[in-house]
């Protein structure tokens, strides 16, 4: 009886395990699919998109949302905004890379002005600890 006990046992253990590695593939899989709706492969760029070849860095960086973060050279500043959520890095590329507003924002997301705005001064306090963190 004991070791039929155990064997049940063993099997919540695994099927506990499957469902661990399941959800974890499927946030993954979400965080990758919210990566790529906003890039654009590099090939279709490079053939389609350099009409002016001297302005390259200037078109790279327009071409994807997040291609800006690539550019900065403070490296310190750099790793930091690598370091937060995609979610994040989409929002603040939103205000530094493309200028929108926070009304512009809050219909994208379907939130108010002042949530938004929130969001981003929590985002930017968030950078202030990081790169000031020694």
């Amino acid at each position: 009886m004991g070791n039929h006990r155990k064997n049940k046992n063993i099997k919540n253990e695994l099927d506990y395990f499957y469902a661990v590695v399941k959800n974890m593939d499927l946030n993954d899989r979400i965080k990758q699919s919210k990566i790529n709706k906003h890039e654009i492969p590099l090939e279709e760029n490079i053939y389609d998109h350099f009409l002016d070849l001297n302005n390259m860095d200037k078109q790279l960086s327009k071409t994807n949302l997040l291609n800006w973060i690539e550019f900065i050279e403070n490296q310190r500043l750099y790793r930091a905004i690598k370091s937060l959520e995609i979610e994040d890095q989409i929002l603040i590329s939103h205000v530094m890379n493309e200028c929108k507003t926070w009304q512009e924002l809050a219909e994208t997301y379907g939130i108010t002005q002042a949530n938004v705005k929130n969001r981003f001064n929590k985002i930017i306090r968030i950078l202030k600890v990081l790169l000031f963190k020694k």
